[in-house]
């Protein structure tokens, strides 16, 4: 018979699996009762060497970058026939995703990112999908250059793993929440409007990896959508103190899952024990801000600010990056006074604003002089705005609420009085 206190830990080191899904943490929260010598054997089987790899400090958040690999080895033939695929030499990525761990908050956030995210590699223009053909050197490289987040752990599952974790499971129940019929025959799957069914491991595989029901960015929805559902079937009663079946999941995974080999049993473990406060509700799941262009897809101009808001772990987040639409700063009206000594300050603050698609309409000096210090005034209209252009610039500048009378709120337009200290870097150049 478990105490109540032994089964909570259970409960707990369960969503820990749960909230990574196919990463090695189910091999952690396993190793946990069975030692570091069994996890390290599995852990072991996938090691390989990752350079540009970033330590993790005492206390620390940890950004894992998890990498799906369209490897079809472990498939059988009638799954291949299945999912309408054959065997194919070398790979390619199908899904990227950082996992932000913050022990400090106590939440995790899952940052999806278009495979057609359009991305500089060896001085070439491509998609971030073709940096997998450079190894995971180039992966981590390119994806540190992209968000600006240090990674700490790279892990890639195949579509063999894939399969197996989820049928380990008991399958997963899979929606369509739309009003259209999603029939993808080069994936093989066919899910009728408004329907959920429960789907074993090649059916789940078909239903993320579809793109032929939509785009990119529904593709990155429908994962989502998948990784909850297998946090709420291992979050459930029976998964929770099943040792046995967690112990065949982690072995399952360490088949089919590649890890950098800095990641030992010690990390795993560790990582779980930090992790025991995070539960299923207290993962946010974003996209990387960015929209769709002809060839690629393209960084939004508020991508610095959801992933400065990371990279500093901050508790709460802006309201970028999520499923159904964000709000935008690109067009916003701004008039950007100098209040400092420094020659050019209004203009200089200006042009990088720019490059975040703010539409700078006026620069001139402040009436006042604001010595060091930058203010944001802005009208009730443009509120988000204001808190995004806040998230963006830091604590270097106040964020006030314009009064009535004030020359933001008569002409509907963000105020910013930039003083002696303020600097702002302009946005890497994105779109067509």
């Amino acid at each position: 018979m478990y105490r109540p206190r032994s089964r909570r830990r259970r409960r707990r080191l369960a969503r820990v699996v749960a909230l990574v899904v196919v990463l090695l943490l189910v091999a952690g929260a396993v190793g946990v009762y069975l030692g570091l010598r069994y996890t390290d054997s599995l852990i072991g089987k996938g090691a390989q060497k990752v350079q540009g790899l970033s330590e993790v400090g005492r206390g620390q958040p940890t950004n894992i970058l998890l990498v799906g690999s369209d490897s079809r080895v472990g498939l059988s033939k009638k799954e291949l026939s299945r999912l309408q695929t054959v065997e194919v030499d070398g790979g390619r990525t199908d899904t990227i995703i950082v996992i932000h761990i913050s022990p400090r908050n106590g939440k995790a956030v899952m940052i999806s990112i278009p495979r057609d995210l359009k991305v500089q590699t060896n001085g070439r223009t491509s998609k971030i999908n073709a940096a997998y053909g450079g190894g995971p050197d180039q992966m981590v490289r390119t994806v540190e250059q992209v968000t600006g987040l240090p990674i700490n752990h790279y892990v890639e599952l195949d579509f063999a793993g894939f399969t197996k974790v989820v049928d380990a499971v008991g399958g997963v129940r899979l929606c369509n929440p739309t009003g259209k019929n999603w029939d993808d025959a080069y994936a093989n799957l066919h899910l009728p409007a408004h329907t959920c069914r429960l789907m074993d491991g090649v059916g789940a595989l078909a239903y993320v990896r579809a793109r032929h029901i939509d785009s990119d960015f529904g593709r990155i929805g429908r994962q989502q959508a998948f990784m909850k559902a297998v946090i709420s079937k291992l979050s459930a009663t029976g998964n929770l103190v099943n040792l046995p079946k967690m112990r065949r999941i982690a072995e399952l995974v360490s088949n089919h899952v590649k890890t950098d080999d800095t990641f030992n049993a010690g990390d795993a473990l560790s990582l779980a024990k930090r992790m025991r406060g995070i539960s299923s509700g207290s993962i946010d799941m974003r996209v990387y801000p960015s929209y769709p262009g002809p060839s690629f897809v393209y960084t939004s101009p508020e991508a610095p600010i959801l992933m400065r808001a990371i990279r500093d772990d901050a508790k709460t987040l802006p309201p970028l990056g999520l499923p159904t639409g964000s709000p935008t700063i690109k067009g916003t009206r701004m008039t950007v006074l100098n209040g400092s000594t420094v020659v050019g300050a209004a203009r200089k603050a200006a042009d990088a604003l720019d490059s975040y698609g703010v539409r700078v309409i006026l620069t001139a000096n402040a009436s006042a002089p604001t010595g060091a210090e930058s203010i944001l005034t802005y009208p009730t209209k443009l509120t988000q705005q204001a808190q995004l252009l806040g998230a963006l610039l830091g604590p270097q500048v106040q964020v006030i609420q314009a009064p009535s009378n004030s020359t933001a709120a008569v002409k509907g337009v963000l105020v910013l009085t930039v003083g002696s200290t303020f600097h702002l870097d302009p946005a890497p150049p994105t779109g067509p």
